[in-house]
């Protein structure tokens, strides 16, 4: 059985909320939406090729992105 973080795989509900919110279009959602595949594929790979749970995998994913975002944005 292969697990999927809820974070990542309930992230389509997330960018719809957002989508709502900031006036994007079903165009611009629906690609956000379609970067969740990519994103799964990718907690996947790591897993496998560190040999960690997929939930590890994604934490350590999303701490880097975070962590590159703070190199730009200071404010977060």
């Amino acid at each position: 059985i292969l697990y999927a973080p809820d974070y990542l795989i309930n992230a389509g509900g997330i960018i719809s909320c957002y989508s709502e919110l900031t006036g994007f279009g079903k165009k611009r959602t629906i690609q956000l939406t379609e970067n969740i595949y990519d994103a799964t594929r990718e907690v996947i790979k790591l897993s496998k090729s560190e040999n960690i749970p997929t939930n590890l995998a994604a934490s350590r994913i999303a701490e880097k992105r975070i962590e590159d975002i703070k190199k730009i944005k200071s404010s977060y």
